[in-house]
């Protein structure tokens, strides 16, 4: 199962043509659920790739790129869902972070952008809600962005 999940945020990372080297990729269960979540620095995105979804390039941009699949099978099926969060940095201060959902295929997957500064510690903050419906599960952790 985990290998499937691997197997498909790693094909959803390929197909949106990213060359990356993301911030902690990393999974996480909840209940009939995985969710997948990367930080990922934008200037690693072909500028084709990133005019197509209108995310900015930039050496202080980066994004959230976050999958949710049913566990519903050895392969997993990907599912919509309700992402909202935020940023903060460790002296307090927060911003939103606005999703935009990418459908590809068979894929579905939920990107946000947001600026940092250079060796910024940054901690996630957000509720992804599985089929836009039921509990809402709360997804945390805590990375350092580098200018690049």
């Amino acid at each position: 199962m985990r290998k499937r999940v691997q197997k498909i945020f790693l094909f959803l990372m390929l197909t949106f043509a990213l060359c990356v080297s993301p911030v902690g990729a990393e999974e996480q269960l909840f209940g009939d659920y995985t969710v997948n979540y990367v930080a990922v620095y934008s200037n690693f995105l072909r500028p084709e790739i990133a005019e197509r979804y209108g995310i900015v390039r930039s050496a202080r941009n980066a994004f959230v790129n976050i999958s949710v699949l049913r566990n519903d099978s050895s392969l997993g099926t990907p599912v919509s869902a309700r992402i909202s969060g935020e940023k903060e940095n460790f002296i307090g201060q927060s911003e939103a972070i606005e999703f935009i959902e990418i459908r590809e295929g068979d894929a579905i997957y939920y990107i946000g952008q947001f600026e940092f500064s250079n060796a910024e510690n940054l901690r996630f903050n957000l509720s992804v809600q599985p089929e836009n419906q039921g509990l809402a599960y709360s997804l945390s952790w805590t990375t350092q962005m580098y200018i690049n």
